[in-house]
């Protein structure tokens, strides 16, 4: 049991070296919209464009997205961990997030953040359980690029165990 452990947290250790982005998970469910703050992110095809999401089942937006079939990835500037934290500290099940903070439509409904470096529109096209997470492939139909600057990449150091 103890080399388990040991095992298992030598994984993580090593897991937690592999680089991604940190961005704004929106969704809508009929008049509501909700977003998360989401690192696990990759493109996963090009033809048609796919991304996948991977979100713990936990999440209330897991639940939105999953009923809606949309999502949109707003992608974070590398000065906004601010925001990162702010869309990852609670849950939209409870509080409305979008309150102070300015935000579109992506052309199928979900909220992106206007302040950002750019953002994907995409519709569900499947979905796989990973462990205590749900992958989430979408297709990207729209996006647009808002700003030019390097993108947030996820560093455990500033966050407070959001993730």
């Amino acid at each position: 049991m103890e080399r388990d452990l040991k095992d298992k947290s030598s994984i993580l250790g090593a897991m937690s070296h592999l680089t991604h982005g940190v961005y704004v998970l929106g969704s809508r469910r009929g008049r509501e919209v909700n977003a998360m703050s989401a690192a696990w992110v990759t493109q996963a095809a090009e033809t048609p464009p796919c991304v996948a999401i991977a979100v713990r089942d936990d999440r209330y937006t897991r639940n939105v997205i999953l009923d809606s079939a949309s999502f949109s990835l707003s992608v974070l500037r590398e000065d906004q961990v601010n925001v990162a934290t702010y869309f990852g500290e609670t849950t939209g099940e409870h509080e409305y997030k979008f309150r102070d903070v300015p935000y579109g439509e992506t052309p199928s409904g979900s909220p992106y953040l206007l302040d950002c470096l750019a953002y994907l529109d995409c519709r569900v096209l499947d979905t796989v359980r990973a462990g205590d997470h749900t992958v989430i492939v979408g297709e990207v139909t729209a996006g647009e690029t808002l700003d030019v600057d390097r993108p947030l990449t996820y560093d455990p150091d500033e966050y407070e165990d959001l993730y």
